[in-house]
């Protein structure tokens, strides 16, 4: 194993921790989010379904208003509840979103350094494995400058013909041009090449560093 790996190992298995830590708080807060969606559009449905029949009586329509209002109140302060849980995990959920692609970020210039100390260059690397069009160096040292100048949009030819490849294969969420100013780490660490674990990132890097 080459000695960067054993230099950088402590640094990149307690980042690739740290990315499946928020990414399953993500994936709570996401499922929180959608269960007070389906609980605002419920409540909605409740309270604007409520149409009273024509055939009953005057007392019983002045019966139904006064429920309906009653109703009404508490259905008002249940959906203020509601609507701030919804902002509350918006809110976390941006966070950690922006956490996650900062971890993942990191971790490709962890792997791109290795490529430039151990090659001193993309030229010399080996390829390692395929991935859809592309193969595992290119992914890495385009990634690694696609999310550390995506605020700014103006990739270089590399980059731009890398995520041109990825788009191909895996389908427009890869664009560069549908998602501009959008850090695409994340999705490249854990949807492309898998880095969930650090024995994956591991044997990745042993094919092209040694």
């Amino acid at each position: 194993m080459n000695q960067y790996l054993i230099d950088t190992k402590y640094a990149a298995s307690n980042i690739i921790d740290l990315i499946m830590h928020d990414e399953r708080d993500l994936e709570k807060a996401e499922g929180r989010k959608r269960q007070i969606y389906e609980e605002l559009k419920l409540s909605y449905e409740r309270f604007y379904a409520g149409d009273m029949s024509d055939d009953i009586s005057p007392m019983q329509v002045q019966y139904e208003y006064v429920q309906l209002m009653k109703h009404a109140e508490r259905l008002s302060e249940q959906e203020k509840h509601l609507i701030v849980q919804m902002e509350s995990l918006k809110n976390l959920i941006d966070a950690k979103l922006f956490a996650v692609s900062s971890l993942c970020g990191a971790l490709l210039q962890i792997a791109k350094q290795g490529i430039s100390i151990v090659h001193r260059g993309l030229g010399n690397c080996p390829d390692g494995r395929g991935i859809g069009n592309e193969v595992l160096k290119n992914i890495i040292w385009q990634a690694r400058n696609q999310s550390i100048h995506y605020e700014e949009g103006n990739f270089r030819p590399p980059v731009q013909q890398c995520f041109q490849n990825l788009e191909a294969y895996f389908g427009n969420e890869f664009s560069l041009s549908l998602h501009p100013n959008e850090n695409f780490a994340q999705k490249i660490v854990i949807n492309i090449l898998g880095w969930n674990d650090y024995q994956v990132y591991e044997y990745d890097m042993i094919s092209i560093l040694g």
